[in-house]
């Protein structure tokens, strides 16, 4: 949330608090002018307002898609809440005779005190639901300005109470603040990171699961898969769509269809690179090594991968621990695409031991290439007589996020003095063989 934003998050809650308190104490001024016996109408007055502000902070909405619909109706109902009271307020002033019974007063003490009360409780108790759902770091809780709000609030009163034509003059006060209020929580809104939980599935890992993540201010939307607490894909539901890294290699180096061509990719479980290759090569073939069952299942479901285990004619998709299907790979491939998405769970690119590196470099053609990203931390060695490239470019961060910087390390059997391109990457390392 931007600085700006977050000072005017600040004034809703200011404004109900400041409006709450001058309600609980106009009720204390109108009910006491006119009724009998100081202390008992006092006590009666305090206890019924502060039972109902318990009882609406009581009502928290649940955490749900139509979560702000839901607040927007209680900040309405609250503004008709105050209006119905400044009404009463009004006619109990002009009508001195309002408060000569019981059933008035009673009437009086639920219109003027209770009600507005409650109403402002309830707001703010949703406000703080919002908060804590709400998918920054830096959202604002509406308790503290809240209770400044309510001093404020109650020295407004004690200074105007005595000197208003009306003491429910001041009920339409809060009525300007509340309406004040819910327009600029509307702004506040639109810096909001709203944070939809689509599916999840258990895993030993601290489960998978699929959130859609939202920012209207920016017309942001994404949909992310994680693993634990771990980001394995994202797709773009609002704004600029980028094809993924793993995507633009392949297309990059593929060749032309009538030239056989063979793809592993090692934690591909969520990647559209399988259904790429199938799609845009005749007679190109793409093995698939995934550890998290549960990931193919949900990228599937809402990625539209095409992926499940089993195997066919052109693809094959296995679950098990990457060392172990690492060792049992059989045959030769052109491109060999390591996911360090699907390896961050694990220790990053360091995840896959020197063992199974080695045997991934016993499985490339000559000429074929090996490439990690989207990024080479831990992937320091080249391997003896290989040369290895560097690209990177920088692609728009998610809803609330800033650009990302994504790094893809090709490496291949080949002379020092072969140049390769990565369109829409810019290569930042020059060709290198390590003897």
């Amino acid at each position: 949330m931007s600085r700006g934003r977050r000072v005017l998050a600040w004034l809703p809650p200011f404004f109900v608090g400041a409006s709450a308190a001058i309600a609980a104490e106009v009720a204390l001024g109108i009910l006491l002018y006119a009724g009998e016996g100081l202390m008992r109408s006092l006590s009666t007055t305090l206890v019924v307002e502060v039972v109902a502000f318990s009882a609406g902070l009581a009502m928290a909405p649940q955490v749900a898609p139509d979560l702000i619909d839901r607040l927007r109706r209680r900040w309405l109902l609250c503004l008709l809440v105050f209006l119905a009271a400044a009404f009463f307020g009004t006619s109990w002033s002009v009508l001195r005779e309002m408060g000569g019974s019981a059933l008035t007063q009673g009437l009086g003490l639920a219109l003027l005190g209770a009600l507005p009360l409650y109403m402002a409780g309830s707001v703010l108790a949703g406000l703080s639901v919002v908060a804590r759902s709400d998918g920054s770091q830096d959202a604002v809780q509406p308790g503290v300005p809240a209770a400044l709000g309510a001093a404020l609030g109650f020295a407004i009163t004690g200074y105007a109470l005595a000197r208003a034509p009306m003491p429910s003059s001041l009920l339409i006060g809060c009525l300007i603040l509340l309406s004040l209020g819910g327009m600029l929580y509307g702004v506040v809104l639109g810096g909001r990171l709203e944070v939809e939980k689509k599916a999840s599935r258990p895993w030993a890992s601290g489960g998978v699961r699929v959130e859609d993540r939202r920012l209207s201010a920016e017309k942001k939307a994404s949909r992310i898969l994680f693993e634990g607490p771990f980001e394995r894909r994202r797709s773009t539901l609002a704004g600029a769509e980028v094809s993924p890294w793993e995507v633009m290699v392949a297309r990059a180096l593929m060749p032309d269809a009538t030239t056989p061509w063979r793809v592993l990719m090692v934690g591909g479980g969520v990647s559209d690179l399988p259904r790429t290759v199938l799609r845009e090569h005749a007679i190109g073939t793409v093995d698939v090594l995934e550890r998290v069952a549960a990931a193919v299942e949900l990228g599937r479901e809402y990625f539209e991968t095409d992926l499940r285990v089993g195997q066919d004619l052109r693809w094959t998709l296995r679950v098990a621990n990457l060392e172990d299907a690492i060792a049992e790979v059989d045959g030769a491939y052109d491109l060999i695409v390591i996911d360090g998405a699907a390896l961050r769970s694990i220790g990053g690119s360091s995840g896959l031991s020197r063992r199974a590196r080695s045997l991934l470099a016993r499985r490339i053609r000559p000429g074929g290439v090996v490439a990690w990203g989207p990024e080479v931390d831990g992937v320091s060695e080249v391997l003896p007589g290989w040369t290895a490239h560097e690209f990177r470019r920088t692609v728009p961060g998610g809803p609330g996020e800033e650009p990302v910087e994504e790094t893809v390390l090709l490496q291949w059997q080949a002379a020092p003095e072969q140049v390769m391109e990565l369109p829409g990457f810019t290569r930042h390392s020059p060709a290198a063989a390590v003897p």
